[in-house]
Formats: structure tokens, sequence, C-alpha cells
């Protein structure tokens, strides 16, 4: 029989074997790495799809996402080495074949995904895990082989790896995408992941959370990944590979930068419920190559080897029961108990030797990668099948240990023999090993496996960029003010056509068109998803126009936030801040352009704090001076430059947008403004105009706009109803509590108003004065008390509804609208028609909109508040802030601490987050807005300041809000119910400080809320960081009589001391820092694993007020894993007592001392769980009981049989004592835990 050549077979085999002989050796071990893939990886390929099945035994018929993929790394690797060092046509042969088998695995997993590009379009949404692409598919057909539900579907990394493997291939040179309805869907994938630093999934190991019960997390491998991703599509041009610039992908900077963001705070941790894992070797090296920063590289390396590393190769992660001897093979999910067993026996997978083994190659580490090489054939195996070829090897998926010798590895890990267990070859290990073998032989070099040079990015550091700004006037009037202050700038109009200035909205609406597919049902990027400031830091071409577009955070519909100047100019100088060092991390050519807007509003006065001429200067002095210091180069750190926008055309960054069958007008059309139709407050009758009510000339009124002296009796009847239902609730059901909260005010005399900042200084109007309407009051009673509703009830239905419309007619004084609005919303309901001027469907609803427009302008921020939750305005920047904190570790409570808090964990939606806001304040509309300002200023924070939250792990903004108001209640010596309006009327910027005074433990009198350059005295709040001064010192205030001391002894005293030292024996300062710990939640170092160590201890373990933290969770959870933090954390929160919660906190402190306290060890009972309270009650006793002896302040309260006000029945001054000193809390509390764990007679 002859061949198609004509040569018989016989002959065709003596040819080959010439040529194999002619071989160099190289060609001969690059045919046998050959024959290895062919044998270990294409064996396993289905030859209609290209799919992979790995695991037939267990799941025939099923292609896992990620084993593909490295299936298809590892041919293209091989394809590139033959394509390097090709001797032969047959070897330029073997290349093209390998390159096609590549590009057609590309191609069928790209098709798995469009089948399911609807799920694709409802998760860019709504991140459902239901929604998510599946993590496997049918091998034969391409479609799903499990349910939706029935799998841990939501795995962001290898929809990630995806992308990075098609961008590094694309690079290489094949194409790998063929048309322009899969760019749209490569583009939508963008889309898909973007969104994963804040999205919660299933992990790299389809389990989630490692109790294995289905429990998504934020994970940073996953995280790392998308990084990675996002950063090679972004580099990587065209995906048609012929510069066409229809088939570009376009990736926010932002989003990229988020990553690094939130992988810096992680690593080397993965996840809540894992310390570390060995899956974070592929991030910090191949493929990912995601981490930048060398020392985090060697942290994370360093901890996964100290950890994880074993003989055989790496646990996955710590108690890891996967196919251990002792896991139950029939139940899906583990009990919480018994991932204790798992410890010590946890599975070692080859896997990690050959990343290792990689990371070494690509770092030039010769003996490491020897060191490793070495390890990794030992953990290889034969094949049974191909005995006569020793080249055969093969990775085992793990190596388990056997049943027999569980309890000798147990008490001595890595001492025993381990055997080889799951599935060999396991694909995803065989394909490492390939690529390894392929460097190591020396048929690859690192740089040709990354075409994108990615591995570069550790060793290559480039500067900060400096930030171009352009500054421009709204209209004539804004330049001519500017002119007036030395600064030149142009108008919007005046700049060259070519560029054309659009909201950061417009940019919006494009990217929504970036992606869309009619054919596959798919849109583009979600609009209600922020544009990020590096992504509007660049020039877009358009059409033959270049757009610049500003900055999301000018965009005053989005929030009332920005009508603050100061807050406004903050976030100038924080953002510009953020672009110089963010810039060159982003890997984009050119530098950031901004541009920014003057508007007139933003040189105009702010009502609420002072007389209009006063602060209009102050106004413009804001503006100018940061102007001013933009043009002198620096603003916040940032290195600027200033000019007009057509001195910076040749090097500012420049992205082209093309887009089919949609012309640039249409974008342009976007930015058009709708006609404003006048306010309809603005068409009221006054009352000069109505006949009927026309002033005669004999009595002209001399207030014609006004209604309070022509109707006393009505507008006072409408405005204190108004004035009752508008509070903000301290705390809902102990009246006693916030009297205590708010007793501490300090005795001194206020400080004159020279010395005060402006905040103190701006006197608090009284409810008589001539404008009070939305200074709100607060009672306890007003809120909870059947009878004062009824009032109100039988008051209001004294007036009807045209009486009220014909009042509103007859004012124009927005104080007077909002309370006659205000009492038509509570009367008659948001949707009433009130038909105002004789026009139907003018709802209540649609002028108390127009009051909160007109409150913003005017910046009355109280009126603000109150409107804007009556109307239940979000505030944009809300899901954005409150995911700043949670994916830096930073959880939240909303709501009061003893009625509806709420937890918020993970990242929401908007919907989600809209849904919890209602439910924690839907009663209570001013909170409602004040707690949304506090998470947008924190979440700023922890993005510019990360170190002020560096001993906090959940921050409770029901407390924030008490401890805020007890604050300006003592600083304005207030009472409860004014200390609440105090609160309603600062701005926000003075919000904002106020918050920042306190993480940074400063007292707020000391803060000069922006307005000048006065710095304040540091007074550290954490328990690991106060002064020794005040250590060292007595915390008492003792009484002159029980002191007995002379005036000139007093005297000495203060003049040894320094100026601090007066500040920190001044009344209720210990019981404020408490109080301002405990809010913030706020512990010392290393506190978590100290409290994991106690409750180890006890076997029963302990209790804090009265809620039970079990010795089983020591089981569950490992001593540094966050979520056994999170667990101490929910038990402490239930104690609504800020400083109660601070006592216990000292108390676990110094439990987790008892060793060093004790000389013998200490009597521990068995038979029920500790009280942690037992310690504090016991220890203020002691407190009370010496200083009565002592005949001190104390004496005037409990240590004379009459106790105080103190939180949980403490006496005040034990609150109000330093922790350290001869009468500290501590000393106490020693004494108490020796009393407690003193020598006794065994366990009872």
């Amino acid at each position: 029989m002859r061949t198609g050549s004509g040569l018989s077979r016989h002959t065709a085999r003596q040819i080959n074997r010439k040529i194999m002989r002619a071989r160099s050796h190289s060609g001969v071990r690059l045919d046998q790495l050959s024959m290895l893939v062919e044998r270990t990886i294409l064996s396993l390929q289905n030859p209609i799809t290209g799919l992979f099945a790995n695991n037939n035994q267990d799941f025939p018929g099923h292609a896992w996402v990620r084993d593909n993929l490295y299936a298809a790394q590892a041919l293209w690797a091989m394809y590139r080495a033959y394509q390097k060092s090709a001797d032969f046509d047959e070897d330029v042969a073997k290349a093209n074949e390998l390159a096609l088998t590549c590009v057609k695995i590309m191609q069928s997993l790209l098709e798995c995904f469009m089948l399911q590009a609807d799920k694709v379009e409802q998760f860019k949404l709504h991140q459902r895990p239901g929604d998510a692409l599946h993590a496997k598919y049918s091998v034969r057909t391409k479609g799903p082989v499990c349910g939706d539900e029935n799998w841990g579907h939501l795995q962001i990394d290898a929809t990630s790896l995806f992308l990075l493997t098609l961008a590094q291939m694309t690079a290489s040179g094949l194409q790998i995408v063929r048309n322009f309805d899969e760019v749209a869907f490569v583009q939508n994938l963008v889309y898909y992941i973007e969104t994963g630093y804040r999205t919660p999934d299933y992990g790299i190991w389809e389990r989630g959370d490692k109790t294995n019960q289905g429990i998504r997390e934020l994970n940073a491998s996953s995280i790392g990944m998308v990084k990675a991703a996002l950063q090679a599509l972004n580099d990587v041009g065209d995906l048609f590979g012929d510069g066409s610039k229809g088939s570009v992908i376009h990736v926010l900077p932002d989003q990229i930068q988020q990553c690094s963001a939130v992988l810096s705070g992680m690593l080397p941790r993965e996840s809540f419920s894992k310390e570390t894992d060995a899956g974070l070797l592929s991030i910090i090296s191949y493929p990912a190559f995601a981490v930048e920063d060398p020392e985090l590289v060697r942290l994370t390396r360093e901890t996964v080897m100290e950890t994880l590393l074993g003989r055989y190769g790496c646990r996955r992660f710590l108690r890891d029961g996967y196919k251990t001897p002792v896991e139950d093979p029939n139940r899906l999910y583990y009990r919480n108990d018994e991932l204790q067993q798992f410890e010590g026996i946890e599975c070692e997978w080859p896997l990690f030797l050959c990343y290792f083994t990689l990371d070494a190659m690509f770092s030039k580490n010769t003996e490491m990668t020897t060191l490793f090489w070495n390890q990794l054939d030992k953990c290889v195996i034969e094949d049974s099948n191909n005995r006569k070829h020793s080249f055969i090897r093969l990775v085992p998926e793990l190596y388990k240990v056997p049943s027999d010798l569980v309890f000798k590895e147990r008490n001595d890990r890595g001492t025993q023999q381990r055997e080889p267990a799951g599935t060999a070859p396991f694909l995803w290990a065989q394909s490492l090993y390939i690529i390894c073998s392929l460097i190591h032989d020396g048929f690859l070099s690192p740089a040709e496996l990354d075409p994108l040079s990615r591995r570069l990015s550790v060793y290559e550091k480039r500067p900060p960029c400096e930030v171009q700004v352009v500054i421009l006037a709204d209209n004539a009037d804004v330049q001519k003010e500017l002119a007036m202050n030395d600064i030149a700038v142009q108008r919007v109009d005046e700049i060259d056509p070519v560029f054309c200035i659009q909201p950061a909205y417009v940019f919006s609406k494009i990217l929504s068109k970036l992606g869309e597919s009619k054919k596959l049902r798919l849109s583009g990027r979600p609009t209600d998803r922020d544009v990020g400031l590096l992504s509007t830091s660049k020039l877009y071409q358009l059409g033959q126009k270049f757009i610049v577009f500003t900055p999301q955070f000018m965009d005053r519909r989005r929030s009332h936030l920005m009508y603050d100047i100061r807050i406004l100019m903050d976030e100038w100088s924080s953002e510009l801040q953020y672009i110089y060092s963010s810039w060159n991390s982003t890997s984009i050519s050119g530098r950031p352009l901004v541009v920014l807007v003057i508007s007139k509003n933003m040189l105009q006065s702010d009502s609420a704090l002072a007389s209009p001429g006063i602060m209009n200067r102050h106004m413009k002095a804001t503006v100018v001076g940061t102007i001013k210091k933009i043009s002198n180069g620096y603003l916040g750190g940032a290195r600027v430059v200033m000019k007009n926008i057509s001195e910076f055309f040749r090097t500012t960054a420049v992205s082209t947008l093309e887009f089919h069958n949609t012309s640039v007008e249409q974008f342009l059309e976007l930015s058009k403004p709708s006609g404003e139709s006048k306010g309809l407050l603005d068409e009221t009758v006054s009352v000069a105009s109505s006949p009927a009510i026309r002033p005669s000339k004999e009595n002209p009124l001399k207030r014609v706009d006004s209604i309070k002296d022509r109707r006393p009796r009505q507008f006072n009847l409408v405005h204190k109803t108004s004035m009752r239902h508008r509070s903000i609730v301290l705390d809902s059901n102990d009246a006693d509590l916030v009297r205590l909260r708010l007793a501490y005010a300090s005795p001194k005399v206020p400080p004159t108003p020279t010395s005060m900042s402006p905040l103190i200084e701006k006197p608090f109007p009284s409810l008589a004065a001539e404008t009070p309407l939305l200074h709100t009051t607060w009672s306890s009673s007003s809120l909870t008390s059947e009878s004062s509703g009824k009032l109100d009830m039988n008051q209001m239905g004294e007036m009807d509804a045209e009486e009220l419309v014909d009042m509103l007619k007859e004012t124009n004084i927005l104080d007077e609208q909002a309370s006659i609005i205000h009492y038509l919303w509570m009367k008659f309901g948001p949707s009433h028609d009130t038909q105002l001027n004789g026009r139907d469907n003018i709802t209540v609803r649609m002028l108390m909109n127009e009051v909160y427009t007109k409150a913003c302008d005017s910046r009355d921020w109280a009126l603000v508040r109150l409107t804007a939750g009556l109307l239940k305005r979000y505030l944009d920047e809300l899901p954005m802030s409150v995911n700043h904190l949670l994916v830096r570790q930073k959880q939240l409570t909303v709501g009061m601490p003893s009625k509806n808090e709420e937890a918020i964990t993970c990242p929401k939606t908007r919907e989600e987050m809209r849904l919890i806001m209602e439910r924690a304040y839907g009663d209570d509309p001013n909170s409602f807005t004040l707690a949304q300002e506090i998470m947008v200023s924190l979440g700023s924070l922890v993005r510019t300041e990360p170190k002020l939250f560096v001993e906090m792990f959940r921050l409770r903004i029901g407390l924030i809000i008490q401890v805020l108001a007890s604050e300006l209640a003592r600083l304005r010596n207030l009472n409860a119910e004014k200390a609440s309006q105090a609160l309603l009327t600062v701005s926000p910027f003075e919000l904002k400080s106020m918050l920042v005074a306190l993480l940074n433990g400063r007292l707020l009198e000391e803060i000069d809320f922006g307005l000048s350059e006065r710095g304040g005295k540091e007074l550290r709040t954490g328990m690991g960081s106060f002064r020794k001064q005040i250590e060292e010192r007595k915390s008492l205030r003792k009484s002159m009589h029980g002191q007995k001391l002379d005036t000139e002894s007093v005297m000495e005293l203060s003049s040894s001391d320094s100026d601090d030292s007066s500040e920190d024996f001044q009344f209720g300062i210990w019981l404020r820092h408490r109080r301002i710990d405990g809010a913030l939640n706020r512990v010392p170092a290393d506190f978590y694993a100290s409290v994991w160590d106690s409750v180890r201890m006890f076997p029963q373990g302990i209790s804090i007020n009265h809620i039970n933290l079990h010795w089983g969770v020591t089981q569950e959870m490992t001593r540094r894993e966050i979520k056994f933090a999170l667990q101490v954390e929910q038990v402490l929160n239930q104690v609504a007592e800020p400083e109660y919660r601070e006592m216990i906190v000292e108390a676990l402190t110094l439990i987790g001392q008892l060793e060093k306290i004790l000389k013998c060890p200490p009597v521990v009972r068995c038979d029920r769980s500790f009280e942690v309270d037992s310690v504090v009650v016991r220890a203020n006793r002691l407190f009370v009981e010496h200083n009565a002896k002592m005949d001190t302040i104390v004496m005037e309260c409990c240590g004379d049989g009459n106790p105080c006000d103190g939180a949980q029945g403490m006496c005040k001054h034990f609150y109000d004592s330093a922790p350290a000193g001869e009468f500290g809390t501590a000393h106490y509390m020693i004494r108490a835990l020796m009393d407690i764990f003193g020598p006794r007679d065994g366990c009872k």
C-alpha cells in the first residue's frame, strides 16, 4: 500500500528516522516535549470543539474554563518554541498546527461565552451570581453542563484569565477575534469584569469561603487577575492586528487603579476567611504580573512559602479539607466545627511548584529555579501506559496523607510519606509543567511568553507625572472677576473650535454605546457606573473633534455636596493629588489634562455661615487661592501646570473613539441643555400684586413678601407642627443613654470668639429668630409619645389645603415656603395636587424638589438635609464610597445601635444601598441625609488617608452621629435638643473636618475647619497610642476639700506640667476618648489575635454583654483570619454604649496578657463561659471602694451609695479615668483579674 506521496509506509518511516538522527540534540528534546504534549494534553481534546475534559471519571465531558486556558497557554508556548527553533519545514508546519489549535481553543471558549450573552448583559447591571458566566461547559456542545445555582460559577478570575490570554496571544501575532460582533462582546466582557475589585465571587477554588458553604467573598487572586486583564487589553491595541481603530478595546484606567488600591490593602491575605492562599502566586508572577510593588511581591511570596509550602507542593490554604482522609465525600458543605480536623493534614499540590519555578525563572533567580525544579522533578510520576518513554512525566493533582498516617502527620507535619491522588495528569499543572520545561531546556526565554512585557512593571518605576490643568470661566462676569484677582483665563466659548468641553455624564452616555450589539442584544457600559477621574483626564478624538470631559465631581446634579465651595476646593486638591500619584501606574502615554470650569455660583455667598458680604469675600478667597496655588505649580502635594488648553495639545494623552453606524453629531447632541423653565415657587402671587389683599395707601405693608406678620396664628401653627417633625434621632430607645452621651459639657468658660473656629464662632439661632425654619429640634418624647402625635394631627386638622396654598402664594421667602410645603407633605402626602396658580398636577413632591434646589443654591444645609431626606435623594457618590471602605476591609453599620442597626459587610449595588438606607432611616429624613454625607466623607478619607483607619474593622454610622452631636454639645455648652440642631446646620466641609478630627484624635476646638493655617494639637485616642505623659499621670480629679491642697501647691503642680497637661485634666477628657474610640470601633494592635488566644483558653468560650463567643469559633477560624475579627466585632457591636464597649476592649486586652499578669497558671472554670463583663464590674467596684477611702470626688456619687448615670451602672468617674497609671482603669482591672483567676481548689 502506498502513502499519498507514492512512498511506502516503511520507506517513509526510514526517512523520518534519518531526519531524527540528523536533528540536533535540542531538536530531539523539543520533539520529546511535543510528544509529551500530545500524550498528556492533546489526547484529552475534543476534535470538533477543541475543548478539553480532564476529569472524565467524576465529571465526564466537562470542560473547565481555567483548565482549558492553561492548556492553550502550553500549546501557545510550544508554538512559539517551534517557531523560534524550526530546523525543517516539518517544524514550521508543526508550529502552524499548534498556532491553529490555540486559536481554535480560544475561539471555542469565546463561543461558549457568547452563547450566554444574555447573562453578560444582566450581570453588568446587577452582579447577581445567577447571572454569571459558567465556569465549565460541555466539551461536545459548548453549552452548560449544570444549572446556574448548582455550581459556583461566579469566578471572575477565570473570565479575566481568558481576556489576559487573548491579549497576550494577539500581541504575539495570533488573530482570535474574527468580526466586530466578537469585538463588541469582548468589550462587554471588560464591563463584566471591571467591577471585580468590589464583586465577591467563589474564587479560584470555586468554593468561596473556606467553610465550603457557598459563601462568596472578595478574593485577592480574582482582583489581581482582573487588573492584569484590563491592563493587557489596554496595552494590546486592536484585536484584528491590522491597525483598525474599530477593533480597539477601551478600558477605563480608574478601574485598573481601583484594583491596585484594593490589592495593596489585601495582600498577602486572600480573603476574609483565608489568611493567605497559594493561588496568589498566579497574580504576583506568571501569568498575571498584577503587582508592581516589589516589596509586596516579596512579602506575598514569602508568606505563601512560610505558611503553605511543603515537600510535595503547597497547601491551597490553611484548613483545606479537599480530598483529605477525614473529609466526608458525601457532603457538599462542611460543618463549621470540623475545619480544625483538617489542620496539619491538608493536601499538597505540585501545581504550585510549577508557579514557584516560573516565578524564579522570570525573576532570573538561578538558585531558586534549581531548588524548585528539583523539588518538582521529585513530584512528577511516570505514565504507567508509556513506560518505554521515560520523558512522559505526569503531574498529579495533589498528594495526600494516607489514612493510617494521619495521626503522625498531625503531630509532626511534613514527616510522613504522601501518595498521589486525584487526576493524573492534572491538566492545569501539566500545562504549567510543559511551560517550565520549555524555559528550563532553553527553548524559550521568559520574555517570549510575555509579549506585552507585563513582567517588567515590578522593575520599571516611572516618577509621578505632572498634572496639566486648564481653568475656564463659565461666562464674562466670572472671567472679569477672576481678572481682578490677577488670574487670566479663557471663557468656555473662547477656546479653539477643535476642542469641545463636555460634562462627565455625556462621556457616560458615549460609553453606553461602546460595545453595543443588536445581534447579541448587548448594550454598552451601564450609565449608572461612575466615570473615574483618570478617564476624564484625557483628550478623546471623536471624528474631527477633540472632546474634553470635565471631572465627574464637578457635576452638581450628582449631589448637594459640591454646592459647598470649601468641600469642592478640598476635592480639587485631593483629586489632583490622586491623578498625580496614580497616572503612571495605568501605563497611559501622555500627560493628564484636567479642565475645571468656574461658575458664578462658586463665587457667591453661603447664607448659612455668615453675613453675605463677609462670606462672599471668603468664597472668592477660597476659589481664587486654590487657582493661585495651581498657577504656582503645586496643590496638595501634586505638581501641576496651568495653561490654556491649546498649549497642552501636543503633550496630552489622547484616545480615539470610533463607532459603527453612529455619527459624531449624535453624541454631541447629548450635551445640549434642555430649556430651563421658571420655578413653580417663582410664579407664586405676591401680596402686592393680588387685588384681594392689595395694601391701601394709608396702611402699606412693610413686608409684602412675608406672611409672618399678616397671618401669625396660621403660620405659627404650620411652623411649629413642621418643626416637631424635623428630627435627628440620636437614640430611639434609651433617653437616659442620650443624656449620658451629652452630660459632659466642659465646665470651663467657652472660648472667646477671637480664639474660636468659624464653626464655634457661629451663634446658633434660636427658634424665635426671624429665619429659624430648618434648624430642626429633637425631643425623645416627640418621637415616641402618642399624645404629641395626636396633638399634631388635631392642630393639622384646623387648616385645609386651600388655605395652606393661599399662604404659599403670599410669600416668596424660602423658609416660609419650606414650612408650608413640609406641612402639606405631612398632612396630605407628597402626591397631593396643590393646583398652585390654577395649574393641575403641581404635586407637593414637585414643590419640595424646588425647595431642595433653592436650598442648595443658598447653601442652607439644614434645609438641604431635610428636603433631601424627605425626597429620598441619594448621593451618587454613596455606593462608590461604601465600596471604597468595604474593599479595604472596613465594614459599616447604619441605623440606631439600640433599634435597627444593619451591617453592610460586602459591596452593594445602588438598589441594595437604597433599600438598606430606607430600612435604617425611613422615618428620619435628616439622619438619612447626614448618614450618607458621613459615609461619603469616610470613603474619600480611606482612599486618600488610609492610615486614619488602621485600627478599625467596622464603622458604626449611628454612633458616629451620636458622638458628633455630643462633641458639639460639649463644645458649645448646648443641651441635647440644640446640639442635634447644631449638627444639622454645619456645612458638609465642616462635617468632614469634624470626622477628620475624631479619626485623628484631635479635639474640635483645636480645628480651624479649613479657614486658617493654624494646626491642631494631636491627641491620639487609640489605646496603643496614649501619650506616655498622660499614662503616667493620675487621672482622677480630686475635690479640693478631699485632697486638701493649698493654692500654692496647686499652682506648683500646674506649672510643672506642659500646656497639654491642663487639657488632659479637663473634666470628661477620658470619657470622650472612650466614647470616640468606641464609636469608631478602634482597637489596639493584635487585639483580635489576642482575643482568639483568650477564647481558646476557656473551654466554654467567653461572653460579652450576655452574648457568647464560643470556643468552637477557634476551630472554624484561624488566629489572624479577618472573619474571626468580624465575629468579635459582631459581639462587641451589641454593646450600645461606646464607652462601655471600650472598657470591654481594655478588659479583653488584659485577659490576653494573663500569663504575664499572674505568677502561676490561671484557674479556669470548665463548666461555663467566662463573663468578660465581670472583670469590668469588679474593677469598677474596686475603683469606687479605693476612692471612697481617699474621699475623692467619687464620694459625690457612687462612693456615697448614690449611683451616678454612668453607662451599664458603672461610675462615670471610672469611665473618665486614664487607662494607665496609679489610679488608671488598668490598675483596677489587673486587681480584678487577680481576684478572679487567683489560685483555687481546682476546676469546678
